[in-house]
């Protein structure tokens, strides 16, 4: 036996488990996680750390590693938001937002190195669902318990039971369970049990959607409902032609419920049922109170304003709500980080200014529309292909969320990120192995 071969095979095992630990609590925010001069330390920040470590190890010692061509648009982010630095109204948090950033990049580069090597891609979605499950579960009993007057780590305790997981608060619970949600729908609705079988998907379902809708979430409500109205009218075109299972006749059929819903929800309103009208409390819908949309809406107007006030020199990601603030003429501590600003696309614009923003937006758009481009022009089952297109859906529908808040260096979004370019790396590898075979058979 090959005792170097073991040695590696062992160390990577360790490697491997170190980046699932880190991925599994990427979204702990009040739990598995400190404060250390007023920025939030996470531990799995620290677990993947240590697997950053042993990936520039891996560098030092066998040189250049093949990355995605996209990559490359980040490291110009960085370049510019580092820049931006200097424009920035606090330079210590500025720079601490700075190597945030780069940590959130070289993760990518690592993570996807090391499970490109060791999974394949129905491997990584079967455990990232198994994540999302895990953190469900979670939610579910935060929900139970509050109904017998436990407070399981709930931040946000009130007659409206909410879950929130391990979440600052449930609007940021639902924005990690939405992308979780979209990967297990889509499977399901393309009965693609490659990843795992039927009554496992199936279960999986139920637990993402169902916490989405426990977090009470508008937020995630409304995109999970945009999400299954698309897909319901994708369905009524197979539906047509004669192509239908049953679970995509129930896709169908779900913008019909929507609008049965929506219908309700109006009368609801009309005749002020108590449990409506407080869940629409700071909507100023129905004549509720609008404080959360006017909060939103003024930080949507604020970072916008930011960045005309310097379009082409940004402030970087650390000094945008200080210069928010000092723009309000108040006083700017470490403690008013995250309350300010509104949208990670402004926030880039505003952070990077509108030259590095487009490059940002850029590797947004070659990761999803490229890679899925990129992806099904390959030859190969199409079935294979499918947990993919998942993770690119799950990764544009995350994107749209986040521009209903923000900071973009949420630990989960970058997590997502990190495996879609992990397994739009595995794929093309091994779809142009299967070519390449094919040819040398024919």
């Amino acid at each position: 036996m090959n005792l170097t071969l073991v040695r590696m095979n062992k160390g990577s095992s360790i490697i491997n488990t170190l980046i699932w630990i880190s991925i599994l609590i990427a979204s702990c925010d009040i739990v598995l996680a400190f404060e250390v001069a007023g920025l939030t330390v996470r531990i799995s920040q620290l677990v993947s750390m240590s697997v950053m470590f042993l990936f520039l190890l891996r560098i030092i010692k066998f040189g250049n590693v093949k990355i995605l061509t996209p990559y490359y648009n980040l490291l110009i982010v960085i370049v510019f938001n580092t820049i931006c630095i200097f424009n920035s109204k606090t330079i210590f948090n500025a720079v601490g937002y700075d190597l945030w950033l780069i940590f959130d990049c070289i993760q990518v580069l690592a993570f996807t190195y090391f499970l490109s090597k060791q999974e394949s891609v129905h491997s990584i979605v079967r455990k990232y669902i198994m994540c999302f499950n895990a953190l469900a579960v979670v939610g579910f009993v935060q929900f139970a318990l509050q109904f017998v007057g436990i407070n399981f780590f709930v931040t946000q305790y009130n007659d409206l039971h909410r879950s929130n997981g391990f979440s600052y608060e449930p609007s940021f619970y639902a924005t990690y369970m939405i992308m979780g949600s979209i990967i297990c729908l889509y499977l399901l609705e393309r009965r693609n049990y490659k990843c795992m079988r039927k009554s496992a998907l199936i279960i999986s379902t139920l637990l993402n959607c169902g916490a989405v809708v426990i977090s009470t979430s508008r937020m995630g409500i409304l995109i999970l409902l945009v999400y299954i109205v698309y897909r319901g009218f994708m369905s009524l075109r197979i539906y047509i032609h004669m192509r239908a299972s049953l679970i995509r006749i129930l896709f169908t059929l779900m913008p019909i419920m929507v609008g049965i819903a929506l219908i309700f929800l109006i009368i609801a309103i009309e005749f002020e049922v108590d449990f409506v009208m407080h869940y629409l409390s700071g909507l100023g819908i129905g004549g509720t109170t609008s404080h959360s949309a006017d909060a939103r809406m003024s930080g949507f107007v604020d970072t916008w304003k930011l960045f005309l006030d310097s379009p082409f020199l940004g402030c970087s990601l650390g000094g945008i709500d200080a210069g928010i603030i000092e723009y309000k003429a108040r006083n700017y501590t470490v403690a008013n980080n995250g309350g300010a600003s509104m949208c990670i696309s402004l926030e880039a614009l505003a952070a990077y200014g509108i030259f590095g923003a487009f490059f940002f937006f850029k590797y947004m758009w070659d990761l999803t529309v490229g890679g899925y481009l990129k992806a099904k022009k390959r030859p190969g089952d199409k079935k294979d292909r499918e947990p993919v297109y998942a993770m690119l859906i799950a990764l544009f529908f995350e994107f749209v969320i986040l521009q209903l808040n923000q900071n973009v260096l949420r630990p989960p979004f970058w997590v997502h990120i990190a495996l879609v370019s992990t397994v739009l790396q595995i794929y093309l590898r091994d779809s142009h192995k299967y070519y390449m075979n094919k040819t040398e058979a024919e």
